[in-house]
């Protein structure tokens, strides 16, 4: 048994789940067994995959068997549920979503499987990468499969040192299959080329591709070499062990007459798997608890510093209201203000100082920009009630999307099943509508204060 992470995971959720449930494969051949789902639901998982706004939306992969590795259902089972408690420690059923899926038609059994980038648990849509970059994550998968094909009586995976190494793109792709050819045709002749021992390292390889093969070298990189076919255009990279700058062909061989003999961990050997695993595991428990378990922390009510920063406007597509109503009201008040002056001067004249008109425009203009002034305040205030509003709702809508998903992993019935998800999308699509009101709210007020102190 052996765990694979594709490279995948910015579609949208139909394209997962599709390919996991289609009755074709990925070559487009009819598959001889069709899938079955073990765990989860298609459709909420769709559901949540596209609520997901971030560019990484899932992570996608399968937990493959040796064709000679039977499992009964209840095993299968139980590998699904060690595998969640494994890389979502701390987090239960309903605070993440998973689907597992059974393929059996390419005469072994493999469960593939999709988890959603987003955890269900806080309430506020974060990240969660069950296969996140670095050395500590590898660590737990290996030891994961270590000790799992170890409780299941199967032999350890033990790599092939002369194995070329093929990407997700050669695997999936028509243009890829092509190079996966033409490399694995001429990679063949290089490993009978080692195995007869006529190269020593990887400089001798170089000069036999050079000489022998008529492919020019591009590149030698630490762990990878570059070749260039004739007539194409650009160079293919060929990774694996006898293609790093170290590599010792005589180690390698040795290593790969042991990867046939098939293996299985000793107590002592299994016992520091275990604790491998246990200390990896407790260290993802613990990460999980913090970030999406811990009370939120409150910022300090005490004033904060001050922050200069140069302002620079957000562009929007949102259209400012329009000031000419506003503009006309000034001026009509200022018309009734001064007919109303002029009767009060002629019923009781006073001697006054005659203004110009250039003081008279001046004080118009001030008229106008106080009215003006008000005007931006009360929208401004009116701005953040609504900004207070919106983030109200949301934290009800999820709170509503935590218990449709909930709904959906407890229900008894395809009837229930089928309300909760249509519940749940509805939630989805209410909540999708609320963020982006809640971000052209925001980038308006924005505007308006670097408009103010701009002035």
């Amino acid at each position: 048994m052996i765990v694979r992470i594709f490279n995948a995971g910015i579609s949208k959720g139909e394209s997962p789940v599709n390919y996991l449930l289609g009755e074709r494969d990925h070559t487009g051949e009819q598959r001889a067994f069709m899938p079955v789902v073990l765990s989860g639901s298609p459709d909420t998982t769709i559901a949540v995959i596209n609520s997901i706004q971030r560019k990484h939306r899932y992570v996608s992969g399968a937990i493959a068997f040796r064709d000679t590795e039977r499992l009964t259902r209840e095993q299968l089972h139980r590998v699904i549920r060690t595998f969640k408690e494994t890389f979502c420690p701390g987090l239960s059923g309903d605070q993440f979503n998973s689907l597992f899926v059974l393929h059996e038609d390419k005469g072994n059994t493999e469960v593939h499987f999709v988890v959603p980038m987003i955890e269900l648990a806080s309430g506020r849509g974060k990240r969660m990468n069950i296969h996140p970059p670095g050395a500590q994550n590898i660590r737990l998968y290996e030891a994961f499969t270590q000790v799992m094909n170890h409780d299941l009586g199967y032999a350890q995976v033990v790599p092939d040192p002369l194995k070329l190494a093929v990407g997700g793109f050669e695997r999936r792709t028509e243009v890829g299959q092509r190079d996966r050819d033409n490399k694995l045709f001429l990679h063949k002749h290089l490993t009978r080329i080692i195995r007869s021992g006529e190269v020593a390292n990887r400089d001798q390889l170089c000069r036999v591709l050079s000489d022998e093969f008529g492919v020019e070298i591009t590149r030698q990189g630490q762990d990878y070499i570059a070749v260039k076919f004739p007539g194409d255009a650009r160079a293919k990279r060929f990774r694996g062990p006898f293609y790093r700058a170290d590599a010792d062909y005589g180690q390698l061989l040795r290593q790969a007459r042991k990867a046939k003999q098939d293996r299985y961990l000793s107590p002592s050997e299994y016992q520091q798997a275990r604790a491998t695993l246990d200390e990896l595991v407790e260290a993802r428990r613990q990460f999980n608890v913090q970030a999406y378990l811990s009370p939120r922390r409150l910022r300090p009510s005490g004033p904060r510093p001050v922050r200069r920063t140069k302002y620079k406007p957000i562009t929007t597509s949102h259209k400012e209201t329009d000031m000419k109503p506003e503009i006309a009201t000034i001026k009509q008040i200022v018309r009734e203000a001064m007919q109303v002056a002029g009767l009060i001067r002629a019923s009781c004249p006073i001697p006054t100082a005659v203004r110009s008109k250039a003081n008279v425009l001046k004080s118009m203009q001030g008229i106008r920009e106080r009215a003006t002034y008000q005007a931006d305040e009360d929208r401004t205030h009116a701005d953040m009630e609504l900004i207070h509003e919106i983030e109200g709702a949301l934290g009800d809508i999820q709170s509503d999307v935590n218990g449709a998903t909930a709904d959906v992993n407890h229900a008894k019935t395809p009837e229930e099943r089928s309300r909760a998800e249509l519940r749940l999308i509805r939630l989805m699509a209410q909540k999708r509508r609320l963020e982006i009101q809640l971000a052209q709210t925001k980038i308006r007020q924005l505007n308006k204060v670097g408009s103010k102190k701009q002035v």
